[in-house]
């Protein structure tokens, strides 16, 4: 009998940890970028170097953190603000604000700029690069879509308008099947 008892604990645990498990914290948006769009680079070879550089540890879709923050909106704003990835105390205490000033040297040396930084890239000397990177980013423009308040997106229904409009149906057709239109 002491072995069903264990058994039955044992179910109950799994099923509250599976439970829990399947929770997950929903995606935290930027503000929208208010500055204007960087020009001293070029975007669309910054968004070429970011793929080759940058790409592997950041998404610019909310809510897809890997190694390092998504980086939607990310230009103009106040670093470490996203609720759902997990900054380094050197970042979260920085004060920093995301524009060219402070995106510059830290994209060429994060560890040189603001030492203890969770950011492990290879250093970007090339000034040029930089720049185009800078540029792209302050590309990246995203509004945040509507929330419930329990998190979830609000998605807008489409409505279709039916009528009662007569429909021609040409000659033959009666004794075809639907699947052959």
């Amino acid at each position: 009998m002491p072995i069903n008892v264990n058994i039955a604990l044992g179910g109950i645990l799994i099923a509250t940890f599976s439970l829990t498990a399947c929770e997950r914290t929903p995606p935290d948006y930027r503000d929208p970028v208010t500055l204007p769009v960087y020009s001293v680079g070029d975007a669309d070879n910054g968004a070429i170097i970011y793929e080759e550089a940058c790409g592997q540890c950041h998404q610019l879709n909310p809510g897809s953190n890997k190694k390092g923050p998504q980086l939607m909106n990310i230009y103009g704003a106040p670093a470490a603000e996203l609720e759902d990835y997990d900054y380094g105390t050197a970042l979260t205490s920085s004060g920093w604000v995301w524009d060219a000033e402070t995106l510059d040297p830290y994209i060429a040396d994060a560890q040189k700029a603001m030492p203890d930084s969770k950011m492990l890239s290879d250093p970007m000397p090339d000034a040029d690069e930089r720049a185009d990177i800078i540029a792209y980013l302050s590309t990246l423009r995203m509004t945040a879509p509507i929330v419930d308040s329990d998190g979830n997106q609000v998605v807008k229904a489409k409505h279709t308008q039916m009528n009662n409009e007569a429909v021609e149906i040409p000659a033959g057709a009666e004794n075809k099947p639907a699947a052959s239109y």
